[in-house]
């Protein structure tokens, strides 16, 4: 094997290789850091890190920064004065401050241009007979690019109570993420080159709420055993801060750009033409949003947000004697999907491609009535454009995992030489209930929600698993 950087690639052979494209690159990261821990008697804790990181993405002084950490806490339920018999039997606080570095973008050198030798796009015949390669502009650089920190605060209870078959806690988190990385479209004309835009410390965006969990755990005779937990985060996002209104990137979409960032709201809400109802000739209605009596392209508004009220999980595990059985479900409330599908299969734009059943109710002379958008061989009234009606509700409620179980009796297994043997039945993601209609399984309607044997590849697939286990 040859170990020479020069022959790495497989375009750089000695001989004549057929290779129509190679490349490679790398970045580095170059961390220290240190830690200390103090713990009095088991009461009081306090943990505190110094780190400094490196990035090969920035240059100059913006490639190290160093991102300090402290965390402290009081276990209350330890103090002398502190009765672990009564109704609380454990009480501990927690507080703590950290910063975090990100450095992690799509490109390997964004704090510098980009170019690239193309004989299609940069070649040209200086003495109008023979041509020459050149290199063309692909990545605008940005010298001055720094690293995005996150400044994060979390104040916590754990606690038990109930002789300790309750238990949970409560935390307040709020993370401050500054000098946020972006691409600047706006940076560079459309018209200007052919180049992809500089990436920019562009802001500062907050997340802030809380966790709770909440467990309990008991014991009915001597047979029967079960445990219930669940958890539920929220968040609030906002940009506090932001250089100018920023519209998601448009690479690859069809019909303009579908989000939007700008200070005071949330990042990447989505943006549009608010549909409010069909004309009498089944044409969208859409809001005049600023009151000009005219609904066009200044009337695009926030018609969605990606960004759920809460998320939240339930555990349950029980014991029979022999038999175990546990259920873990999973499920969002109050976060938005933009369907995309929706311009292949229900307006003009692809006119000769399948068919949603929305369209069976499209309006029309026979079908005065109907609730959707009359059918058409090419786009009207700006209609598949981005609007509201692509906007559905994404909350859903999933059985992410079942898990039965059987272990077999030592008695009998004893006379085998087998020190235990259980068999299990175990399926992951079982089914889906939700309203939205992009979801794509196996549907039966119940009552305007969905409920999906889910058969997508990943990350959705349906896993039934039998086995065993066994010690000897």
């Amino acid at each position: 094997m040859n170990e020479d950087p020069n022959f790495t690639l497989l375009s750089n052979g000695i001989a004549n290789p057929v290779v129509t494209e190679a490349f490679d690159g790398s970045t580095t990261l170059f961390s220290i850091f240190g830690t200390a821990n103090y713990d009095y008697n088991g009461k009081y804790f306090l943990t505190a890190t110094l780190r400094n990181d490196k990035s090969s993405r920035f240059i100059g002084d913006n490639q190290s920064q160093t991102f300090p950490s402290v965390s402290g806490g009081w276990e209350i339920s330890k103090e002398d004065f502190f009765n672990t018999e009564g109704f609380v039997n454990r009480l501990k606080l927690r507080l703590s401050y950290g910063e975090l570095g990100n450095q992690t973008l799509p490109i390997r050198n964004p704090a510098q241009n980009g170019f690239f030798q193309s004989q299609e796009f940069a070649d040209y015949a200086f003495n109008g007979r023979s041509i020459n390669d050149g290199v063309i502009l692909t990545q605008v650089g940005n010298p001055d690019l720094k690293w995005e920190t996150s400044k994060s605060i979390n104040f916590g209870v754990d606690f038990a109570f109930l002789d300790s078959r309750l238990n949970g806690f409560i935390e307040y988190f709020n993370i401050e993420t500054k000098d946020l990385i972006v691409r600047d479209n706006n940076a560079v004309s459309l018209t200007a080159i052919d180049a992809g835009a500089p990436f920019v410390n562009f802001g500062t965006v907050v997340n802030k709420g809380v966790d709770f969990q909440l467990s309990w755990n008991d014991q009915i005779g001597e047979d029967f055993s079960y445990s219930i937990s669940g958890n539920l985060s929220t968040v609030k996002n906002e940009v506090t801060e932001f250089k100018a209104p920023l519209k998601g990137n448009s690479d690859g979409i069809r019909k303009g750009q579908v989000t939007r960032t700008e200070e005071g709201d949330e990042i990447s809400y989505f943006y549009g033409r608010d549909v409010i109802g069909l004309t009498p000739e089944g044409r969208f209605i859409y809001r005049d949003v600023n009151g000009d009596g005219v609904t066009d392209t200044p009337d695009r508004t926030k018609i969605g947000s990606p960004h759920p009220d809460f998320t939240y999980g339930t555990n349950i595990n029980a014991n029979y004697k022999n038999f175990d059985i546990s259920f873990f479900f999973q499920g969002t409330q109050g976060n938005d999907i933009w369907n995309y599908n929706k311009i292949f299969t229900d307006y003009g734009f692809f006119f000769n491609g399948n068919r949603s059943t929305r369209t069976l109710d499209a309006r029309s002379p026979s079908n005065p009535n109907g609730s959707f958008v009359a059918l058409s061989a090419t786009s009207q009234n700006n209609e598949d454009e981005p609007n509201s009606s692509y906007v559905e509700d994404g909350s859903y409620f999933r059985l992410r995992n079942l898990t039965i179980g059987y272990t077999l009796p030592k008695s009998t297994l004893e006379s085998v030489g087998v020190a235990s043997l259980r068999f299990y039945f175990t399926g992951t993601n079982l089914f889906t209930l939700t309203k939205y209609e992009g979801f794509d399984p196996e549907v039966i309607p119940i009552d305007n929600l969905t409920l999906g044997l889910d058969r997508q590849i990943n990350p959705l697939s349906r896993i039934i698993t039998f086995g065993a286990n066994f010690k000897f």
